[in-house]
């Protein structure tokens, strides 16, 4: 019996699509759990600017929330694709513990550039946008 199996660039470019839509929904949730915290600490940054904090706090605050966000997003995704992928590679390979013969077993390949999109390009990219996108300075709001 002859069974065709896809290519090593067929399967890694496929990869690589599914890690550019995964790093696409890390990016999107990144940005909005980014904006609800920039508006939930609105009022903690007026009050910081009173009290004589620099303009670009504002952005490294907002920088380091997209960081925090999206590297936690990308870590905790890769630890769960890997830790599924062993899981089944684990599965299928004792399938094959009762025949005779025994074919090749299902190898373990690490796709290192998915990996490195989503723990690298991901956050990178989220920090890039909440540093382009967030305004240094506040409109003055009066307290009553």
């Amino acid at each position: 019996m002859n069974v065709d199996r896809p290519t090593e660039s067929d399967v890694q470019q496929a990869l690589t699509i599914l890690g550019l839509v995964a790093g696409i929904i890390t990016l999107a949730a990144a940005a909005l759990a980014t904006g609800l915290a920039a508006a939930d600490g609105r009022r903690d940054l007026t009050t910081l600017a009173a009290i004589g904090a620099p303009p670009r706090l504002r952005k490294l605050l907002s920088l380091s929330q997209a960081g925090v966000i999206a590297g936690l997003g990308g870590l905790l995704g890769t630890a769960a694709g890997a830790g599924s992928a062993l899981a089944l590679l684990a599965a299928l390979n004792v399938g094959y513990a009762t025949v005779w013969p025994r074919p090749e077993l299902n190898p373990l390949t690490i796709p290192w550039p998915t990996i490195a999109i989503s723990l690298l390009l991901v956050p990178s990219v989220a920090m890039l946008g909440a540093a382009l996108f967030t305004r240094s300075r506040l409109p003055i709001e009066r307290r009553a």
